[in-house]
C-alpha cells in the first residue's frame, strides 16, 4: 500500500492540492537555532472554510458526534475541536513555524483554546509566534502559539503547541 492509497482517499479540493510529503521541502523548514523567540509571524496563506473542509474532517476521524454530522439535529454542523490543526498545516508552507512539518519530530504536548468556532465562509489567517525553546536531556524543545483570526479579526482559537525537533532536520533519528 503506498501512495497511490492515499490519493484515492483525496476528496476536497484542499486535500487533492495539499503537500502532505512533507520531506519535499524539508530543507526551506525554519531550525530550531533559527527560531526567535517573541517574533510573530502571520502565514501568507488563508483558509477559507467550507462545509466540504468540515464534513470530510470529521469523517476522515470518524466521529460520529450528531453535532459534527448531522444539520438536522444539530441545525447547522459544528466544526471538530481538532480541525484547527488542519488549517494549520494548510496555512503554514515553509518559513515561520514550519518547523511542524518536520519528519522525526516528537509531539510531547498541546491544548487548544477555542474561543469562537469557525464558520462556514470564514476567512481564517493564521498568526504564529514562538513563545520559548530549550533543551533537556539532550532534546530540543520549542513552544509556539498559534493564532486563528476569522476575517472580523475575532480571535477563534489558539493551538499551544510543544514539539521536540531533531537535531540536524530530518538527517537524526530519535532515540527513546
Amino acid at each position: 500500500m503506498g501512495v497511490e492509497h492515499i490519493y484515492r482517499l483525496l476528496k476536497t479540493k484542499k486535500q487533492k492540492e495539499f503537500v502532505f510529503d512533507f520531506s519535499q521541502n524539508a530543507d526551506q523548514y525554519e531550525k530550531w537555532e533559527e527560531v526567535e523567540i517573541g517574533k510573530e509571524f502571520e502565514s501568507q496563506r488563508k483558509f477559507e472554510v467550507t462545509l466540504e473542509d468540515i464534513v470530510a474532517y470529521t469523517k476522515g476521524v470518524t466521529d460520529d458526534n450528531p453535532l459534527m454530522n448531522d444539520p438536522k439535529y444539530a441545525g447547522k454542523i459544528v466544526e471538530h475541536p481538532l480541525f484547527c490543526v488542519q488549517v494549520a498545516f494548510w496555512c503554514i508552507e515553509t518559513g515561520s513555524c514550519s518547523w511542524i512539518r518536520t519528519p522525526g519530530a516528537i509531539n510531547p504536548g498541546q491544548k487548544i483554546e477555542i474561543f469562537k468556532p469557525f464558520e462556514v465562509g470564514d476567512m481564517i489567517t493564521l498568526k504564529q509566534k514562538a513563545h520559548d525553546k530549550w533543551i533537556k536531556r539532550d532534546k530540543r524543545y520549542l513552544t509556539y502559539g498559534l493564532y486563528y483570526y476569522n476575517q472580523k479579526n475575532e480571535l477563534c482559537a489558539i493551538w499551544w503547541l510543544t514539539l521536540i525537533l531533531p537535531k540536524s532536520g530530518i538527517q537524526e533519528k530519535h532515540q527513546i
